[in-house]
């Protein structure tokens, strides 16, 4: 009987160690050792209750999540509506693990303390995150609600989440205005979110956001242009990108140049061949890379410049494409 696993039932001992480390150990090799169809469910319960060490906490509910046993549902929703000795990293903690095992009987409770003003953020904050985990269970009614909620954080989650519904259901009017937001992480957010709705895209936000003054909103935009160079080819004006070749930020660079290798056959050949002196080896390597998909309209004259970079650049990445582009070109 592997119950009576002599290794298997020395884990059990270390679960309950009075060292914190020997505990961890235990519980870490209860999974590599593949013990967790023995393991029962209230035993990670009592390990639960037991300890007040987060890390300790997280591991323990971990396993939980792997269990194929029934999990202590009831006990577990205790936990979480307990907000006078429960953590509220706990609380979070416990909130995902129901959410992961899709433990239906806990939906209710969950979407109570998510619309609760009077609850910690950082726990409507993560059962936000783990809406999608629910599909249809949640009502799309809710994720608008929570887009107009005072508390930032909460906006910032559900405009990740909206991310999940299928493109047709993204309220555009309900992103668009974290477009101009003052906080560059909901402009941020708000962009992604917005190239989520693939063909109803809007382009104007987005490539107006290749001039915000927070590079990672700027990023965000220019990931988005290489999605929306594929989309609307003829509709995207190659100013603004050839202007964002220019920007201070590398991953803007690089993005663009992915973006303009889309449409090889619209674009310029002199900007291209300017970014390869770019110094960072990735944007030289995106370059390289459109140089590539231009094919005949690259002037024969560049060819010594990326055969010396195939040579000698710092960068053996540079250095394999410019290799295999001087092939394609020739």
């Amino acid at each position: 009987m592997r119950e009576n696993d002599v290794f298997y039932l020395h884990l059990l001992q270390e679960c309950q160690s009075a060292d914190l480390q020997r505990r961890l150990a235990g519980l870490e090799d209860l999974y590599q050792h593949e013990y967790l169809d023995l393991v029962e469910a209230q035993f990670l319960l009592d390990r639960l209750n037991s300890t007040s060490h987060a890390q300790e906490q997280r591991a323990i509910l971990e396993l939980m999540c792997l269990l194929k046993k029934p999990l202590p549902i009831d006990a577990l929703m205790a936990i979480l509506a307990d907000r006078e000795t429960s953590t509220v990293y706990l609380r979070s903690e416990v909130a995902h693990t129901l959410a992961f095992v899709k433990a239906e009987e806990a939906l209710d409770l969950l979407l109570q303390l998510l619309q609760d003003p009077e609850e910690d953020i950082f726990l409507r904050e993560m059962i936000t995150y783990d809406l999608p985990r629910w599909e249809e269970r949640v009502p799309r009614e809710l994720l608008l609600t929570l887009l107009t909620d005072s508390a930032l954080g909460l906006c910032d989650a559900a405009l990740k989440v909206l991310r999940d519904l299928p493109p047709q259901l993204i309220p555009l009017e309900m992103v668009l205005p974290y477009c101009r937001h003052e906080e560059k992480y909901l402009r941020e957010a708000a962009i992604k979110t917005l190239i989520a709705t693939e063909q109803r895209a809007p382009i104007d936000p987005m490539l107006s956001a290749l001039a915000d003054p927070e590079p990672e909103v700027r990023a965000a935009a220019s990931h988005a242009c290489i999605s929306l160079v594929e989309w609307f080819p003829d509709q995207i004006p190659l100013e603004l990108l050839l202007q964002a070749l220019h920007d201070e930020y590398a991953a803007v660079r690089e993005d663009v140049l992915d973006a303009l290798g889309k449409i090889p056959l619209r674009i310029p050949v002199e900007p291209i061949i300017a970014a390869l002196t770019d110094p960072v080896s990735y944007v030289r390597c995106a370059t390289i890379e459109t140089l590539g998909l231009m094919g005949e309209r690259v002037p024969s004259s560049i060819y010594s410049a990326l055969r010396e970079m195939s040579g000698s650049d710092d960068s053996a990445h540079v250095r394999q494409r410019a290799t295999r582009t001087l092939l394609l070109l020739h």
